[in-house]
């Protein structure tokens, strides 16, 4: 199955979640139990970045996976937003499997979403938290 191109915002300074659900072409879940993830962007200043649903340091961000529903979730925080020092980037999202593709042949990587993230900047610097 091709990837599918997504192109989205992120607004800096704001709280920012992408949630999927991974069907087949028939609009059917697919069970991705056992699979990890990867986002990697590279940004119109040369920076790359790398978001994987093996990070455990979640003031950083958030990114899961719930196998039986095909939900992918990957969440990043306004502190973490605000510091973002670019306006475009190309990114890729791709699942890894915990089944070799053949023996010897490693796991199954399968790009499923890349696109364009634009960066949209606010009218105000004000970045205090409120107290609610």
């Amino acid at each position: 199955m091709s990837a599918s191109q997504y192109d989205f915002p992120i607004e800096k300074g704001s709280s920012f979640k992408l949630s999927l659900v991974y069907k087949d072409n028939n609009g059917n879940i697919i069970d991705i139990t056992g699979y990890c993830a990867r986002l990697t962007w590279s940004t119109d200043t040369g920076v790359t970045t790398t978001f994987t649903t093996d990070n455990v340091d979640l003031s950083e961000y958030s990114f899961t996976i719930d196998g039986p529903t095909g939900k992918i979730t990957l969440l990043i925080p306004a502190s973490k937003t605000e510091t973002f020092a670019f306006d475009n980037a190309r990114y890729d999202l791709e699942l890894h499997s915990n089944i070799d593709l053949y023996t010897g042949g490693g796991k199954e990587v399968n790009r499923i979403i890349y696109g364009t993230i634009n960066i949209i900047r606010r009218n105000s610097d004000t970045t205090t938290t409120l107290a609610c």
